[in-house]
């Protein structure tokens, strides 16, 4: 096999010189025969690089569990042995602490996406874990020893935190230092903007090594700036030669097509169905994963590629296993939640009411028609931020640095005093704590008709927070717009209770902060090329 890039055209010699040459070869006089000679390569070709015996994949999933769920138990069982010289006791110890860390750090969620919520998670685990372990202790009668109290174990659970303080460090460090080498099967506009979004939004732990062609290998090294790996018929030469631990299937279609595509559409070229079958014959024994993009970007980046979505996607929610939630525990943690943070909350938004009213003598509140669940129409309240004058004309974009906000306003946004008094829409049951945010009615239509599935996100109230407003801010145009929608659809997919109780955390961690992430650049997002433009709307969302 040729040390040369699999990217790049071999040096001229017989055509059974090397078994990707002999492969090549059969492709071009036998196109029925590239998924037998591929099997041929599979057999022939010895690896160019050696796999270590534990994948990068692997080897985090395994990091992880011994950093931060078994190493804090064992440091609670340790400290809880010495202080009450009984095994019996440092056993429930530790047993609970495992089972506690297991629920409650079940992969569901991007909770690397969430760093204020994990970091909830990791301070309740243990002391969770030692309450449990005292209760069964009090339970059991067989004990050898008198059962003790949770303020005998406090030093347990402070080494529990130092532990898991520790193992964050290191698995952060871990995953900083040992990138997951990705090759992306499908278009090269699609890795780029897969390799653009994990710089701009700061995902550590993958590389984008470069891309494979599902049909045939590329006349240049690039395209679009990222380097060719050849064709779909040399995947195991391409995954031994480049190290490759994870395989991205992206979109078949042309990117003109992939909004509305049938994901096994190829116009006429490889199917997914080949893909998977070549993808079989040549790397089943190789330890390399792979995963659909849209599951992809949904475990990394926390949000739905809207421009590789079809209605194909939506078949996960007419599934019989799935569970959105049960409304009414939904609905009880509203009443509940919203009317202690209206009774906190009070006294903020009349100081907030005086100030409005003391800068310009305006109206200190502001009604807006939005659509809510079911597209009912609601009346949104919010204490007014902008000039009195602020859409007497042709309706703007709301961005984070409006000029159209006053000083107060600014300072009202900056910490989300505005929205407080939506806290009666939601007691009322017309919104909802978390939930997409409602729209204006005007420009519901013109979003519908742009993007696909924009009506979706009415299937379930509005929010006064969200996901998409956690992670994306104020939209500023369409783009921002449809980057928005991609994260209500990943909530409307993954809504829970607990889900809701993280998105308000990271809410509240996040008051003061304008923007929460760097944008990456959303048109990929929406399948569209860099020389196209949206038309501009006739007014701006929320």
């Amino acid at each position: 096999m040729t040390d040369r890039p699999l990217a790049t055209e071999p040096d001229p010699g017989p055509p059974d010189a090397t078994p990707g040459a002999a492969l090549r070869s059969d492709a071009v006089e036998h196109p029925a025969g590239i998924a037998s000679a591929a099997r041929r390569v599979a057999r022939e070709s010895p690896p160019d690089k050696p796999f270590p015996y534990l994948s990068g994949l692997s080897a985090k999933r395994l990091l992880e569990q011994l950093a931060l769920r078994l190493a804090p138990a064992l440091a609670a069982a340790g400290i809880a042995y010495t202080r009450l010289d009984s095994v019996v006791e440092a056993l429930y110890v530790l047993l609970a602490m495992l089972a506690v860390s297991s629920l409650a750090r079940r992969p569901r969620y991007p909770m690397h996406l969430m760093p204020v919520a994990s970091g909830l998670i990791y301070l309740l685990v243990p002391p969770a874990g030692v309450l449990l372990a005292v209760l069964v202790a009090a339970a059991d009668g067989n004990s050898a020893t008198e059962p003790q109290g949770p303020a005998e174990l406090a030093p347990a659970v402070l080494g529990a935190w130092l532990m898991t303080l520790l193992g964050a460090w290191v698995a952060h460090s871990f995953r900083a230092d040992r990138e997951l080498p990705i090759a992306v099967i499908g278009s090269h506009e699609f890795a780029a903007g897969l390799q653009a979004e994990l710089e701009a939004v700061g995902v550590r732990g993958y590389r984008v090594v470069g891309c494979v062609d599902p049909e045939e290998s590329c006349s240049t090294p690039d395209r679009a700036g990222v380097p060719c790996l050849g064709s779909l018929a040399l995947i195991r030469s391409t995954v031994l030669h480049n190290g490759i631990e994870l395989l991205v299937l992206g979109p078949l279609a042309p990117a003109q097509d992939l909004a509305t595509g049938d994901p096994d559409d190829s116009s006429g070229g490889v199917s997914r169905l080949d893909v998977f079958e070549r993808i079989a014959d040549g790397c089943l024994d190789l330890p390399v994963s792979m995963i659909d993009s849209g599951q992809l970007y949904e475990e990394v980046f926390g949000h739905v590629p809207l421009g590789t979505t079809n209605a194909a996607w939506f078949q996960y929610l007419l599934h019989p296993r799935y569970r959105a939630g049960w409304p009414i525990s939904k609905r009880l943690l509203d009443l509940v939640l919203g009317l202690v943070a209206s009774v906190i909350v009070l006294p903020l938004i009349v100081l907030s009411a005086i100030a409005i009213k003391i800068q310009d003598r305006g109206p200190i509140l502001h009604r807006q028609p939005r659509v809510g669940e079911r597209g009912r129409e609601i009346v949104v309240v919010k204490l007014r931020t902008m000039t009195p004058q602020a859409e007497s004309g042709h309706p703007q974009w709301t961005a984070s640095d409006d000029r159209r906000v006053t000083s107060v306003g600014r300072l009202l946004r900056r910490l989300h005093i505005d929205e407080l008094p939506q806290l009666w829409l939601v007691l009322k049951g017309h919104m909802s704590l978390v939930g997409p945010r409602p729209e204006r009615p005007e420009i519901v239509a013109e979003l519908e008709s742009w993007f696909s599935y924009y009506d979706r996100r009415h299937l379930v109230k509005p929010g006064i927070t969200g996901w998409a407003q956690v992670r994306c801010g104020y939209a500023g145009s369409h783009l921002g717009t449809a980057w928005k929608l991609c994260h209500d659809l990943y909530y409307l997919k993954r809504r829970s209770i607990l889900f809701d109780l993280l998105i308000m955390a990271e809410t509240l961690a996040r008051v003061g902060v304008p923007e929460p992430i760097k944008r990456p650049d959303e048109r990929f997002i929406v399948a569209m090329r860099s020389g196209e433009e949206l038309p501009h709307p006739a007014g701006p969302p929320a």
